[in-house]
């Protein structure tokens, strides 16, 4: 599907955040489309992050996580992967959790770089 559009202008939607899907056989895949999303496994960008935390929010106008993500649609789908509370215990050493307002209006924390947030915070 073409990504054109306002987006050739600058312009960017907010992304679109959904809690990680698994079809029935345990491969991820994406929730509005059903379609496999695993090959792209890695660091994601999330535009107009709704974060919880005010003086964070005030801080990011894009937000790296880890997860996937979905090409599929004329706006970014990003399923971040659980970072497991706000020590990120779900993931290596240099990740933080951060709370994120997911679409479906839930708050959940998402694994950030910790050295974005230091610089952020700042």
């Amino acid at each position: 599907m073409s990504r054109s559009g306002l987006q050739q202008f600058g312009f960017m939607p907010p992304t679109v955040v959904r809690e990680p899907t698994r079809d029935s056989e345990g491969v991820h895949v994406c929730p509005e489309c059903g379609y496999p999303v695993g090959k792209s496994k890695g660091s994601q960008r999330i535009e107009k992050p709704e974060l919880e935390h005010v003086a964070l929010a005030a801080a990011f106008d894009e937000l790296i996580t880890f997860g996937w993500r979905c090409d599929r649609h004329p706006y970014d789908i990003v399923m971040p992967a659980r970072a497991g509370g706000p020590d990120a215990n779900a993931m290596n050493d240099g990740w933080t959790g951060v709370e994120l307002w997911f679409t479906d209006e839930f708050v959940r924390h998402v694994p950030v770089p910790k050295r974005e947030v230091r610089e952020r915070a700042e």
